[in-house]
């Protein structure tokens, strides 16, 4: 079965999974809410109240309407997660994970879960606890963390969570995505050279942004972005992609690719105010795409600009500043079009050639190799001495 949150994105086998937010406030995050649903969840919210046995008891009747083979989760925060985590140290029927937001204490850092229940805990670094269960430590952020609406939120911090509490509820109700179709509808559409209205569709509605890092052009929020992609995103008919590498996660694809163009036109994002040179340029570049309910979120998009300059001669490697020529620097350390063929193929170039004492090393002499592991006749792997 499948959501309306995007076309082809998400599917899993019975109805949409029941997710039970819980915390110490009387209403929820709205905007972590708004995530969860974007994700396919029928996510409901739980105020902890007073705590004690009333709350206890409400915990205990959340499976109370499920049938067989239906599941639930929890997703608590604070002393709200302090109270999830002891009551559910015993088996509770149809929980199929548990996450905690810096709980306020943990009773037991020695808890062993029911093995049918996936938990996870998300811990401040200021809070200094060391659980024996599964759990991450955010340092330099405060309880309150993941929370929009606490002083204490933390965009970094409540990212990484956020990834990592989406591979524990999809593992433990078998969700399935396809971010990879997500990926290619972007490329697709944001290449087009027409298609900036579509381009943007594809975006989430809050804040989206792209960033390419070194010309630090794209934009924040849909109306730049249709802006950028209508009049800026401009690009040769000569170019072209090859995609290297691609690794999926939970919520992200990073790709490393090699771009390739001629310099026949201004590429405002790429080369901004730069007339045309009618240079072959060739460039590595990694783009990490941030996917939420099927729809990105934002990219990043990395490479190296003085490789870029080099090649339509803005940049020569033999102009030296005089104080470093005086220091003994003889060419500065870049490449052109040398560093995407390195990309294609290790063996294309040399390595090392701008560290000066690397071919003044003593031959023969590769130094202390690491042990590797041997191979036991039972298939254990032992160190060699």
């Amino acid at each position: 079965m499948s959501t309306g949150v995007h076309p082809g994105f998400l599917s899993f086998t019975s109805m949409p999974p029941r997710l039970h937010i819980t915390g110490d406030t009387p209403n929820p995050d709205p905007i972590l809410l708004q995530h969860f649903i974007e994700e396919g969840f029928d996510a409901t919210y739980l105020p902890r109240g007073g705590g004690g046995k009333p709350y206890r008891d409400e915990l205990a009747r959340l499976n109370d309407d499920l049938e067989l083979g239906e599941s639930y989760a929890i997703v608590a925060f604070g002393a709200a997660a302090t109270d999830c985590l002891s009551a559910h140290v015993k088996p509770q029927p149809h929980l199929a994970a548990l996450i905690a937001y810096y709980p306020s204490t943990i009773q037991d850092p020695k808890s062993k879960f029911p093995s049918q229940l996936d938990v996870l805990c998300h811990i401040a670094g200021s809070q200094g606890f060391a659980p024996a269960f599964s759990s991450y430590t955010y340092q330099n952020a405060k309880p309150g963390f993941a929370e929009h609406s606490q002083a204490s939120f933390n965009k970094i911090a409540a990212s990484l969570a956020w990834t990592r509490t989406l591979g524990v509820l999809r593992k433990a109700f078998k969700i399935e995505t396809n971010l990879e179709h997500v990926r290619e509808d972007h490329i697709r559409l944001s290449f087009a050279g027409n298609k900036a209205s579509a381009t943007v569709a594809n975006m989430v509605a809050e804040r989206p942004h792209v960033t390419n890092v070194p010309t630090m052009t794209g934009g924040i929020g849909q109306r730049d972005l249709f802006v950028f992609y209508r009049d800026y995103f401009k690009n040769p008919p000569s170019l072209r992609m090859k995609l290297v590498s691609r690794t999926i996660g939970e919520d992200r694809v990073v790709d490393e690719l090699v771009l390739s163009l001629k310099h026949t036109e201004e590429v405002p994002w790429l080369l901004p105010g730069v007339p045309a040179t009618d240079k072959m340029v060739h460039v590595a570049m990694v783009s990490v795409v941030c996917i939420r309910g099927g729809r990105v979120y934002h990219e990043h998009v990395y490479w190296d600009q003085a490789s870029v300059l080099v090649q339509v001669g803005l940049l020569d490697p033999k102009l030296v500043p005089d104080h470093m020529k005086r220091r003994g620097l003889k060419q500065l350390p870049v490449y052109g079009a040398e560093t995407a063929a390195k990309v294609l193929n290790e063996e294309s170039h040399p390595n090392n050639e701008l560290i000066s004492s690397w071919k003044d090393r003593p031959k023969g002499d590769p130094g202390a190799l690491p042990n590797r592991p041997k191979q036991t006749a039972n298939g254990a792997r032992s160190e060699e001495k």
